[in-house]
């Protein structure tokens, strides 16, 4: 009776809005007619260019933010409290003064323009990517399904805003330029030893002195799939990695009678870098999807996006102790 009642006033607002000429909510809205019923979808998200300022200042400084998308969210305030609190910074969002002064510090201009080579148009696509993991198997590599996917994991950048970005660019054309986030160097410190915190969905590195080299956003496990506990260590690390499907231990469980091996590639399994731990079977790797890093599970194992991943593998050595926080 309480689901009628709300779908009825629901129904009523939006014909009333619609009378009206205005959204259904304070939000703007698409509408979208489905027999006589109308009804409503967000637009575009709303991306806060403050934030996107500071997601460019903390991805150059180390603080990742996964994605920069300019989205006010869970991910990004865990990583920017990180970020002020190894630099004892107290500044606010809307402190223009103070964020102009650290983006010029870091260095300079939020974008910069790219110019899209023959060279970049020869990667080899994959655009259809079974969704079955034994499907996939089959498969040379599991590569890039487009040049704008492509150019979104070069630049840190979550890929439909890159798009948003550069409306009515054409991404297959050689010669065309596109704004890009201007995300800085990668980190050449080392990193000796590891947290990956469950509860905040991050990953930590401290150098040999324990201080704080770098943090990630990342995707650590479940209820259900839960991650290891307690310390362990690296035990090795590759870049490209092939994936084992396990039927009895992956996400998508019962598609084999055994063990399947996958080709490797940017939107495998375990993206394009693998960090493996002393506990057997469990690692910290790259992603297919680096938009859901810090927002949904993982199975088992420790997710950051591809880049992330290939940092940190780039910064730690075999011994390394990952300890799990709960």
């Amino acid at each position: 009776m309480r689901f009628i009642l709300f779908a009825f006033i629901l129904l009523a607002q939006t014909a009333q809005a619609a009378a009206q000429n205005l959204p259904a909510t304070s939000e703007e809205f698409d509408q979208i007619k489905i027999g006589s019923a109308q009804l409503y979808k967000p637009a575009k998200p709303f991306r806060d260019q403050r934030i996107i300022t500071l997601q460019i200042i903390m991805d150059r400084a180390g603080f990742s933010p996964g994605v920069i998308d300019g989205l006010d969210t869970k991910r990004f305030h865990m990583q920017l409290r990180a970020f002020k609190t190894a630099h004892n910074y107290d500044f606010k969002l809307n402190d223009q003064q103070a964020v102009a002064q650290l983006l010029a510090q870091s260095g300079g201009d939020v974008f910069v323009d790219y110019e899209i080579t023959a060279k970049d148009l020869s990667y080899k696509f994959t655009p259809d990517i079974p969704e079955r993991y034994v499907d996939q198997a089959s498969m040379e590599r599991i590569d890039f399904t487009s040049a704008q996917e492509m150019f979104a994991e070069r630049f840190h950048m979550d890929e439909q805003y890159l798009i948003e970005l550069n409306e009515g660019k054409d991404f297959s054309k050689a010669g065309e330029t596109i704004k890009v986030a201007a995300f800085g160097k990668y980190l050449q410190k080392r990193i000796a030893r590891i947290e990956a915190d469950k509860k905040n969905l991050q990953v930590r590195g401290y150098d040999s002195k324990g201080n704080i080299v770098a943090t990630y956003p990342a995707s650590i496990g479940s209820t259900v799939t839960p991650s290891p506990t307690g310390t362990h260590t690296v035990r090795n690390k590759a870049q490209n990695p092939a994936y084992t499907y396990d039927p009895n231990g992956s996400a998508q469980p019962g598609q084999s009678k055994g063990l399947v091996l996958l080709p490797p590639g940017p939107n495998g399994p375990v993206g394009n870098a693998w960090i493996g731990l002393s506990k057997k079977t469990y690692g910290i790797h790259g992603t297919p999807d680096p938009s859901n890093i810090g927002v949904t599970a993982s199975v088992g194992c420790v997710r950051l996006t591809n880049w992330d991943a290939l940092e940190l593998a780039r910064l730690v050595n075999r011994g390394v102790q990952v300890t799990f926080i709960e």
